[in-house]
This record gives structure tokens, C-alpha cells and sequence, in this order.
């Protein structure tokens, strides 16, 4: 048999369960899934053509014949630990290794990429990080020269740098000596300076206190005649508020009789509208208030039509078969003419109910007004009165007030002399006062100074005194500055010694080390292919990888010389087809016994739907045959593809075909698919080579 009728024919019941896998992953509304069922089907159009790298046949007989295989095609390995030593065996070979495997599963000390072809593992940067360490040691041989050179340099720089502060210290001890000489001096005559500004200050602090007895006395009398001018002050103040506050209470009286005659012509000519208007408005109110009743017996007698074509309409569908009420034969054409009957009465109803509901707060609104000019006639009369009262009030208070205010003014006049007089005589008083304070603000003027000059020779001679102790500290510092810089300069000059024999060490273990890098290649060979050798592994790292690992729905175009599947015992025909139709060869790593793939167990109840669902559908028969040996949730998912229209609209053309295909190859269509579940979907091709072994 051909290859491809071979496929045709062994793989057509996979196909279709790819075909309703890709078909439910892409239902409307289904969250999206990760697997890609559609490449697989695409891996297996590959294979049937034999657009492989490596021998169709072999890998097709080896899936579908295991007891056919060829081992040097398709290998088997049940030894998981063993993935490292296959993997350094096919690139000892110089073979291109394609991996199906965890990133962690890649043997250590080899390059690999993913399926994006990004770096797996730590290799990449071991390499690297060595490459640059090189890199870095050759760099430094220049740097270590240089530092040697710079030792010399620094030691004849150190020596000379420390003779010369050592004479800087020397003057220093000189000069300290002489200023120690001269603060002593300048101290002993400020203590004399102190002395004398003591003895001023003495005589000050006396004139001030005689100053201050004087101005008491004086101030005592001043304030006596201030507070009875204050207390003149506030009587004739008092008298004034009152002559300014009934003032006011006759402008007041004056402004309220002319706002009483304003508001009187005003309610006069509101109050004679609003008799005008009120028989209109009373009418109105009762046309609307006749229209609105009349509006809700209309809406009443509406309401009872439509119960009454309700009524009908019910007693109507009673009479239909059943067939009719499942909509599965042709309903009565009186129905229709009942509905649509009800229909019209139902818009007449809510008709009526507006026009009900619009003339009654018509009615609400003529009524409110009717009611607002009966109250504003009853309320204005009482206004009306009331500004009248207002007038004839203010008018009889308006003689009185003025005969209290030229009392008060009279009153006022008799106060506001007697506090001029008293204010006067404050005045005379304050002269003796203020002369007294004068005096004696100058005479704090002038204890003020002398308590300065004191305190500014107090200050003096404490400053001079720091200075000849800080003087006497700088001389004992300098000798001690001189004496730890001979020290220090001692010692500079033996780590110099010891830091240029540890440079001429570093120039001679770096010439090693450059020499053991180098070889026999000159240095500028070396730096150009280490930095062509960098820029490969981190520009191309799929050009420098010896191994791509990564999943089957992620593999990199190929071809690959050989692919390597760990975990095999969980990889499905479709799984291992995405890879192997770019390898060469196969090897197969897996642990007997292990868990194998799965199927979401929803699929195998789609699939059962799916039969039912075509079994029922031929004839005619809207129930399905046999369903009582269904399970629920075979059930509850013909259910589903029912009442979505899944089954009609989207799966019944697609299982059709499928259930043709299959027939036309002399397969039962429903045992062809089971079959290929359970062999291909749920069994990896890892175990059925081992159950042909055993």
C-alpha cells in the first residue's frame, strides 16, 4: 500500500478527531485553548506527503505498525536518566538536536535555545563570563605596567612632598612662639580696660535710679486729671450716641409710613385682579374636573375589553393540539387574528390611561390656581389692614421722638464743654511728666553704654585670653605635628618600598597569565575571534546552539538530524508529529508504566452527543434513540447542542462528513473513533512500542 493511502487509512479516524477537537476548542463563546489541533492536522498532511527529512515510511510504520519498527529511525529508551548521555551522543556525532523536554532537563555544559530561540540554561553565561574574563586579564597587563610606572612616580613625589612640609612645620613652631608672646601682652592691658568701664558703670546705674523716683511722681498726677478727662469724654459721648440713635428712629418711622403706602396701592390693585379672575378660573377648574372623570370611565371600560380579547385568546389556544403548541405543525390562523385583536386593545387601553392621566393633572392645575386666588383674597384683605395700622402708628410716634431729640441734643451740648475743660487740664499735667521721662531716657541712654563698654571689656578680655591659650595650644600642636610627620614620613618611605615590590610582582604574574591565555596566537587574532565568538552567542544564539529544546507546539522551522522526546510515555501520535516530521530520526525517552496522555473527558461525552444527535437526525425523529442508555452528562450535552443550535449550525455538516469519510473506508464510524481515542489520544506511541515488546 502507498504511503499515502497507508495514512489515509490508519490515521483518518485521529483526523477527524482533530477536525471536532479544532471544531469545539473554536465554539462561539468557548475560552480560547493552548493546543493547536489544527497544526497537528497539518503535521499529518506533511507526513502523508512525505515532505519529511527523514524516511516517511519508517516513522509511519513505527506509529501505526510498532512491531515493524525501525530502530534506527524510531528508538525507544527506557531509561529517563539516560537523556543527557542520548543527547551528548548525537553531537558527538555532530548531529542537530531537536528536544522535547522541560528547559530543566538540559544536560549541563551545553548550549541550547527554546522554541523562540532564546537562551536555555547556564552555559550561555559561563562562556560568556569567560570570554570577558580573558578579555579583562589581557586588558590589565597594560594597566599593571602603567601601575608600576606610577609607584616609581609616587615614591620620588612622596619623598619630596615630605621634606618640604617637614621645614613648613618647623617655621610654623617659630611663628606660634612669637604670637604667644603677643597675646600675653594685649591680655594684661585689657584687664586695665575693664577696671575703669566697672567704675562707670556704677555711677550711671545711680544717675538712672534719681531719674526714675522723679518721673513716677509726675506720671501719678498726669494719669489722675487723664482718667477724669476720659470719664468727660465718655458722658459726652454717651449724650451724643443718644442724639444720633433717635435720629435714626425718626427716619425709620419716616421710611415704614412710605413703605406702608407703597404696599397699600400695590394690594389695592392685586386684590381687585384677583376678583376679576376668580369666576374664569373656577369654571375651568370644573370643565377639566368633568373631562378627567369622563377620561378614567374610558380607561375602565378599555381595561375590560382587553381582559375580555384575553380571555379569547386563551380559550383559543386551549382548543390546539399538541403538535400546534410545540410549533411543530402549522398554528391556527385564528390565533393570529386573536392576537393581533388583543394587541389593539392593549394600544387603546394605554391610550386611554395617558389621556386619563394628563387630564387629571390638568384638573390638579386649574384647581390649584382656583384655590390660590380665593386664599390671596382672604390673606390681602388682612395685608391691606395691616398697612394702614403701620401708617397710622409711625405717624403719631414721629412728634414725640422729636421732642426727646432736641432734649438730648440740649444735654449734649452741656457735656461736651465739660470735657473740653477736663482734657485741657490733662494736658497741663503731661508737660512734668513727659520732661521727667526724657530726662530719664537719657539717662538709661547713657547706663546702657557704660553696661556695653563693661560687658565689651569683660568680653575682650576673655577673647584675649582664648587667644593666648589658643596660642599656647598651637605651639604644642606644631611640635607635635612636626614630631608625628617624621614618623610618618619614615614609614611612607618603607610601604613605598614595599608597594614597588609588590607592582614588579603584579607586572611579572600578569605576563604569566596573558602568556597561558595567548598560546601561540598573537593577542589581536585572540581579541577579534573571542569578540566574534561573544557577539555570535549573544546576537544568533540559535546559530551557536547545538540543542533546541522546547514543546511540540514551539518548534522552530527545521530540519533537525534527530528529535529527542522525554516524558515520552505523555506525548500523543499528533504531539510527536509536529517535531518528528522535521527530524531525521526519533528517540524515545520514557518511563514504563507512567500516567500517559489524556482526553478532557467533556470530549468523549461530545462524542456520544455527536452520534445520538446524527442517528436522530435521519428520518425525521426528534427523539433520540436509545437515550435511556445515555449517562447524564451524554444528556445534558445533546441537551446543550440543541437548544444552541450548535448541533444544526455548526457540528452536523462537519460529523456528516466525518461519518462519510469513515464509511467509505469500510469503518463502523462511532467504534473508528472510540478506537482512535483510546490508541492515539489516550495511549502514546512510547507505550505501544513497549506493549509490542512484551
Amino acid at each position: 500500500m502507498e504511503l499515502p493511502q497507508r495514512i489515509s487509512v490508519g490515521y483518518a479516524p485521529l483526523v477527524a478527531l482533530y477536525q471536532l477537537l479544532d471544531a469545539r476548542a473554536h465554539e462561539p463563546g468557548r475560552p480560547a485553548e493552548r493546543t493547536d489541533w489544527a497544526a497537528r492536522l497539518t503535521a499529518l498532511r506533511v507526513l502523508r506527503e512525505g515532505a519529511t527529512p527523514g524516511d516517511a515510511d519508517a516513522l509511519v510504520t513505527a506509529l501505526l505498525d510498532p512491531a515493524d519498527r525501525d530502530v534506527r529511525h524510531v528508538a525507544v529508551s527506557t531509561r529517563p536518566e539516560r537523556l543527557g548521555d542520548l543527547v551528548a551522543e548525537a553531537l558527538r556525532f555532530g548531529e542537530r538536536v531537536l528536544l522535547f523536554a522541560d528547559p530543566g532537563r538540559v544536560p549541563a555544559g551545553l548550549l541550547a535555545v527554546d522554541g523562540l530561540l532564546r537562551p536555555v540554561g547556564a552555559r550561555w553565561e559561563e562562556e560568556l563570563r569567560s570570554l570577558r574574563h580573558d578579555l579583562l586579564i589581557l586588558d590589565q597587563g597594560p594597566a599593571d605596567r602603567a601601575a608600576l610606572r606610577s609607584v616609581e612616580a609616587g615614591n620620588a613625589n612622596r619623598t619630596t612632598v615630605d621634606a618640604a612640609l617637614t621645614e613648613r612645620l618647623r617655621v610654623g613652631i617659630v611663628q606660634a612662639e612669637a604670637e604667644v608672646e603677643r597675646t600675653a601682652g594685649a591680655a594684661e592691658a585689657a584687664v586695665a580696660a575693664q577696671i575703669a568701664a566697672f567704675e562707670e558703670e556704677k555711677d550711671a546705674t545711680a544717675e538712672a535710679a534719681r531719674c526714675l523716683t522723679v518721673f513716677t511722681e509726675a506720671r501719678d498726677l498726669a494719669d489722675g486729671a487723664a482718667r477724669k478727662a476720659e470719664a468727660a469724654v465718655t458722658t459726652a459721648n454717651g449724650s451724643a450716641a443718644r442724639c444720633r440713635d433717635l435720629e435714626q428712629r425718626i427716619a425709620g418711622a419716616r421710611n415704614e409710613i412710605s413703605r406702608a403706602r407703597q404696599v397699600e396701592a400695590d394690594l389695592e390693585q392685586r386684590l381687585e385682579q384677583a376678583r376679576g379672575a376668580l369666576p374664569g378660573a373656577t369654571a375651568e377648574a370644573e370643565r377639566l374636573k368633568e373631562a378627567a372623570n369622563e377620561a378614567e370611565a374610558l380607561r375602565h371600560h378599555t381595561v375590560y375589553r382587553v381582559a375580555s380579547a384575553e380571555s379569547a385568546l386563551a380559550a383559543e389556544r386551549k382548543k390546539q393540539n399538541w403538535g400546534q403548541r410545540l410549533h411543530v405543525t402549522q398554528a391556527n390562523p385564528e390565533i393570529r387574528a386573536k392576537r393581533d385583536d388583543l394587541a389593539q386593545k392593549r394600544r387603546e387601553a394605554e391610550q386611554a390611561v395617558e389621556r386619563a392621566v394628563l387630564l387629571d393633572e390638568q384638573r390638579r392645575l386649574a384647581e390649584g390656581e382656583r384655590a390660590g386666588m380665593a386664599a390671596f383674597l382672604e390673606s390681602g384683605g388682612r395685608d391691606l389692614a395691616a398697612a394702614q395700622e403701620a401708617q397710622r402708628r409711625h405717624t403719631e410716634e414721629i412728634p414725640a421722638l422729636e421732642n426727646e431729640l432736641s432734649l438730648a441734643r440740649t444735654d449734649h451740648a452741656t457735656h461736651a464743654g465739660l470735657a473740653t475743660e477736663a482734657v485741657a487740664a490733662a494736658n497741663r499735667a503731661a508737660e512734668p511728666a513727659e520732661e521727667a521721662r526724657r530726662t530719664g531716657i537719657a539717662a538709661e541712654a547713657a547706663l546702657t553704654r557704660a553696661r556695653a563698654a563693661l560687658e565689651a571689656a569683660k568680653a575682650a578680655t576673655e577673647r584675649l585670653k582664648g587667644e593666648e591659650e589658643q596660642a599656647v595650644a598651637r605651639l604644642g600642636e606644631a611640635e607635635t605635628a612636626l614630631t608625628e610627620q617624621e614618623e610618618r614620613a619614615a614609614a611612607a618611605a618603607e610601604n613605598g618600598r614595599a608597594d614597588l615590590a609588590a607592582a614588579m610582582e603584579t607586572v611579572e604574574r600578569s605576563g604569566e597569565r596573558i602568556a597561558a591565555i595567548l598560546g601561540e596566537e598573537a593577542e589581536p587574532e585572540f581579541r577579534e575571534r573571542a569578540a566574534r565568538r561573544m557577539e555570535l552567542l549573544t546576537a544568533d544564539p540559535a546559530a551557536a546552539a547545538s540543542v533546541i529544546c522546547t514543546t511540540p507546539d514551539a518548534v522552530p522551522p527545521g530540519p533537525y538530524d534527530v528529535l529527542i522526546v522525554d516524558r515520552a510515555e505523555r506525548i500523543t501520535d499528533g504531539d510527536l508529529l509536529l517535531g518528528a516530521v522535521h527530524a531525521r530520526r526519533c528517540v524515545l525517552v520514557g518511563k514504563p508504566g507512567a500516567e500517559g496522555p489524556g482526553v478532557d473527558p467533556g470530549f468523549n461525552d461530545l462524542l456520544e452527543a455527536l452520534s445520538a444527535l446524527q442517528a436522530a437526525g435521519s428520518g425525521g425523529r426528534t427523539q433520540i434513540v436509545g437515550s435511556e442508555s445515555y449517562g447524564p452528562s451524554v444528556k445534558a450535552e445533546v441537551e446543550r447542542l440543541r437548544s444552541t443550535g450548535l448541533w444544526d449550525g455548526y457540528y452536523a455538516e462537519l460529523h456528516g462528513k466525518i461519518v462519510r469519510r469513515l464509511n467509505g473506508l469500510g469503518l463502523v464510524a462511532d467504534d473508528a473513533l472510540a478506537t482512535a481515542v483510546s490508541e492515539r489520544l489516550t495511549t502514546s506511541a512510547f507505550q505501544r512500542c513497549l506493549d509490542i515488546g512484551t
